[in-house]
């Protein structure tokens, strides 16, 4: 999985696998290469997501620290 894939790139590719497995026309191996494909971008999304949390974490604490509560 390309770790240097956006969030927005990897939910749309994502909702992708999802409507394709969703219509049952693959056939098993192709479903099941789906399905790992998709577990990995899940991983990423959420990886990506948990990042960005924390960062907002870390800057509303660090201003909310600041005694003048300026920029």
């Amino acid at each position: 999985m390309n770790q240097k894939m956006t969030f927005e790139t990897a939910l749309a590719r994502l909702g992708e696998i999802v409507e394709k497995m969703e219509s049952g026309d693959a056939p098993l191996d192709e479903s099941l290469k789906l399905f790992k494909e998709g577990s990995a971008l899940a991983r990423l999304c959420y990886k990506k997501l948990s990042t960005a949390e924390q960062e907002i974490k870390t800057i509303t604490e660090r201003e909310e620290d600041r005694p003048d509560g300026k920029n």
